[in-house]
């Protein structure tokens, strides 16, 4: 998705975020963990641990960018044609860890990255190639990405998972 101000970017974030964040607090507890919301059995905690690493990838490429390195995109050892088998390594990095965890490290991401995307100015959201990392494209391509984004995309995986009738393990 195109954003045309920062402004624009970071309703974007937060209205997506709080969507998808009542969608899960709405859930009965004992559903977290219930497989097939996504995936090849993922459960809702298992989404959560999903969006939190993809935030954490987004503030590692930004980090390493400032820092004057070359960012491992999408993650050190994948290219961007494998993240299927990324998406796996992530499941299986996060899939033991409780649903306790998983929230702390989701809230924790979330204030991190929104952070950032407040504190950064519009021209280095919005302006392609203003990190050299990004090459051609805005860094907002990525930050959206990693963020409203992906969290519509969830929320849309859980609404589907609902209306199939899940059955809580």
């Amino acid at each position: 998705m195109k954003f045309q101000s920062k402004k624009k970017l970071l309703e974007a974030i937060e209205r997506e975020h709080e969507i998808f964040v009542d969608l899960v607090e709405s859930l009965p507890s004992r559903s977290y963990a219930t497989a097939a919301v996504w995936g090849d059995g993922w459960t809702v905690k298992d989404l959560c641990a999903h969006l939190t690493e993809w935030e954490q990838m987004f503030l590692r490429w930004y980090r390493d960018g400032r820092e004057g390195r070359e960012p491992d995109l999408p993650a050190a050892g994948y290219k961007w044609n494998e993240t299927p088998r990324l998406n796996q390594a992530i499941w299986k990095k996060h899939r033991n860890e409780s649903w306790r965890t998983v929230r702390a490290e989701f809230d924790a991401s979330y204030r991190e990255i929104l952070t950032l995307a407040r504190e950064l100015e519009e021209t280095e959201i919005l302006t392609p190639g203003f990190f050299p990392w990004t090459k051609k494209v805005p860094l907002m391509t990525y930050l959206a990405a990693n963020t409203s984004s992906h969290y519509r995309t969830a929320t849309k995986f859980i609404k589907r998972w609902l209306r199939t009738g899940p059955t809580p393990s």
